[in-house]
């Protein structure tokens, strides 16, 4: 592994839940409550709809926190709270794996998409994406994203949650949410994915992110390499990641599989 690799960053998760003891005292209780409504795992709404949930959410949301601040806050819990019941499964990708990705599309036809967890963290290479919390905002760096398909697992429409702009120097972070049907994503052709407008993003080698069908090839690419190169998963215990702390980036104190690109690459 290069010196320079940033995978293994600290976590959204542990970031808003980690430090102050958060999940290890709310989320016993909700997933007590959850299991007793539907033990196969629920909807967003049906979520909200804990009491225990709610009880959550309301130590999170700030009291002078702006209009539309409940949803934003109500996704990082749902998704938190699935990513902490699947036991904090993380995949940390290495940018070769991604650039090999996005401009060498691997051959997707006969494969048949394949979630590896019921609920995931994917963290992405640092400041390699970009993409805007809404219209007209300025782009921020994509960190990663929760994947999350505890409500149907048998089903390949899974719910992704996108964490932008999270640094050391400012609290909070953006996030976009989706919902992905993977089925249909295979079908799609989208020569200009994740080509972006940012003034020198080619010479810098920068990707965007601005549609949902985007979010879905992407996921889609990265579900294949996982499946394709499991030799490419290495597996750091948690508390041991080899990642320098620096004023911009911390080690996550999780476990979790840093993913390398292979002698192979993306051809199977």
């Amino acid at each position: 592994m290069s010196e320079e690799s940033t995978a293994g960053r600290i976590t959204p998760y542990e970031v808003v839940f980690g430090v102050s003891g958060f999940a290890e005292r709310e989320f016993p209780a909700i997933d007590e409550e959850a299991n007793r409504v539907d033990a196969q795992g629920l909807r967003r709404d049906q979520f909200a709809g804990l009491e225990s949930a709610g009880g959550a959410l309301a130590q999170l949301v700030p009291d002078e926190a702006e209009p539309g601040a409940l949803d934003y806050f109500l996704a990082i819990l749902f998704h938190c709270f699935n990513f902490w019941k699947a036991g904090h499964r993380i995949y940390a990708f290495e940018a070769p794996v991604l650039c090999d990705l996005v401009d060498a599309p691997p051959p997707l036809e006969d494969w048949e998409p394949v979630v590896p967890n019921s609920s995931f963290y994917a963290e992405m290479p640092h400041n390699l994406f970009w993409s805007a919390v809404s219209e007209g905002q300025p782009p921020e760096p994509l960190e990663g994203f929760f994947v999350d398909v505890s409500r149907n697992s048998r089903s390949l429409e899974v719910d992704v949650l996108l964490v932008l702009g999270m640094r050391s120097d400012r609290p909070g972070f953006g996030v976009v949410g989706a919902t992905i049907d993977l089925a249909q994503i295979g079908e799609l052709d989208e020569p200009d994915a994740f080509k972006s407008e940012i003034p020198g993003a080619d010479l810098a080698g920068l990707y965007s992110i601005q549609r949902s069908s985007e979010i879905g090839i992407l996921l889609l690419r990265l579900l294949w390499y996982i499946e394709a190169h499991p030799e490419s998963l290495e597996l750091v215990e948690g508390g041991t990641s080899r990642l320098r702390e620096t004023g911009r980036t911390m080690p996550t104190a999780l476990g979790h599989h840093r993913v390398s690109l292979t002698a192979e690459g993306n051809r199977g």
